[in-house]
């Protein structure tokens, strides 16, 4: 509530800048989402340098699951401070715990407004809102979040070295996430 008043202040009631507010609000007010994903990998100089797609489930507070099905075949699974990484193209399966290391850009999805508020500077922008770090982070310098359309959220990250990471989520109400989700498949290897 307090953001809200002083963004009143600081737009001076303007509409635009009360939509761009929403976004957050928006995003962060989601119990979860799921869907289908189209991120880019674009180099310092703009170049593209790699796509990939697949689909996606966020369910707050903790649990992500992110299935990349194009160029490779990998399943991220994140519920609580476990993190579950299948590659059915290498046959592989590795487990680590979460706990000592920087959040990810999926981590910043399930932040509440709190969090998100503590850890950046929120600032509106004509169609976006973009967050800048407090602290120095090597993973991420700016995170700007748009939303294109009522069910398409965008994403741009970029990291120390001027490399962004685009994200469109293409967000399919008629899919509920919900905790089976967040259960890593048995594989064969």
């Amino acid at each position: 509530m307090r953001r809200f008043w002083l963004m009143l202040m600081v737009c001076g009631l303007s509409p635009v800048c009360l939509a761009q507010l929403d976004i957050l609000d928006m995003l962060t007010s989601k119990e979860g989402m799921a869907g289908t994903f189209e991120q880019q990998i674009i180099s310092p100089e703009g170049e593209p340098l790699e796509t990939s797609n697949g689909q996606f489930s966020l369910l707050r507070p903790d649990s992500m699951r992110w299935e990349i099905e194009s160029p490779d075949r990998q399943l991220l699974i994140a519920s609580g401070q476990q993190l579950t990484q299948i590659d059915w193209d290498l046959e592989m399966v590795i487990e680590r715990h979460l706990a000592d290391r920087d959040p990810s850009i999926l981590d910043w999805l399930l932040a509440s407004d709190k969090e998100l508020e503590a850890a950046f500077v929120v600032e509106a922008l004509e169609a976006k809102v973009v967050l800048t770090p407090r602290e120095p982070s090597l993973t991420l310098t700016r995170l700007e979040i748009a939303r294109a359309t009522t069910l398409i959220w965008e994403i741009a990250v970029t990291d120390s070295t001027a490399q962004v990471l685009k994200i469109s989520f293409f967000e399919d109400p008629a899919r509920v996430p919900s905790a089976s989700d967040f259960v890593a498949p048995a594989t064969d290897f």
